[in-house]
């Protein structure tokens, strides 16, 4: 393994893992989605790959393209289903931005130690602003409704680690010739025990660094751990709520919209 990748890894470890993985054994809730979807305040649209299973608007169901009529209580089950989806979003949105402002807090701090050792941090600047600003847009859409995509918030986790270890390692290796001159002239001139009290020191500016992040964060991640449990538990009732729609509407069971079981919702989104 290279130095680089060895220091992006030291980094991002101390900086991300550790103050917001502290309670996430503690959390449990796995949510999928089968599908694609568009809910909007008076209508549902669950699709795959493009194709549009069954929508639910104006009063009216759906299926194949094929409209199933519904009896009072179907039709009250359905549109219980869809506005309690609906009203989901704006929690699940802010559970999401939440996190990403308690990741920027340690990406800060990762810049600005950074940058005190003259490593260009500045393609970080902003960084966690611009994904949080993608990810908002690519769920919230203009018109009011709210787009999801199957494996969404599996993707938007590995995307965000993804990139954010390349932008440290891009950082770092526009730098590390600069240090491996300084421990080549230090051996050069006999300084090698000068240069090692500036590596332990180096260590020591991580640590705590490391330390300084875990207590910025500290509050934030508690309050962002019970929004998480919260919004956590209400998926789960809408899961429960689906299963009773499908139940009492036959046609709908074939397209099973929202699976859950106990365990890590907000976090796994997110780390």
């Amino acid at each position: 393994m290279t130095t680089t990748r060895l220091f992006t890894i030291s980094v991002l470890g101390c900086a991300l893992w550790m103050p917001l993985a502290a309670n996430a054994s503690d959390i449990n809730c796995d949510i999928n989605f089968n599908h694609d979807l568009i809910v909007s305040e008076n209508s549902l649209e669950v699709r795959d790959e493009g194709k549009v299973l069954y929508r639910f608007d104006d009063h009216n169901l759906l299926v194949d393209g094929k409209t199933v009529d519904l009896s009072s209580q179907q039709y009250n089950s359905m549109v219980a289903f869809q506005s309690q989806f609906y009203d989901q979003m704006p929690a699940t949105m802010a559970v999401i931005e939440e996190a990403l402002a308690v990741a920027g807090v340690a990406v800060d701090a990762v810049v600005e130690h950074l940058s005190q050792m003259d490593i260009d941090m500045s393609m970080l600047e902003g960084f966690m602003d611009e994904l949080s600003q993608s990810i908002t847009e690519h769920i919230q859409q203009d018109d009011g409704s709210y787009r999801l995509v199957s494996g969404d918030f599996d993707n938007f986790g590995v995307g965000y680690e993804g990139e954010l270890e390349q932008q440290i390692e891009a950082a770092v290796s526009q730098s590390i010739g600069s240090i491996m001159m300084q421990m080549g002239s230090a051996m050069v001139n006999g300084e090698g025990e000068t240069f090692a009290s500036q590596m332990e020191a180096f260590g020591e500016r991580m640590e705590t660094m490391s330390a300084q992040i875990e207590q910025e964060v500290a509050q934030r991640e508690r309050s962002l751990e019970q929004d998480a449990n919260q919004l956590c538990m209400n998926w789960q009732e809408l899961d429960k709520l689906e299963q009773e729609m499908q139940k009492q509407i036959p046609e709908l069971k074939a397209f099973d919209l929202i699976q859950s079981s106990d365990n890590e919702l907000a976090y796994r989104w997110m780390w």
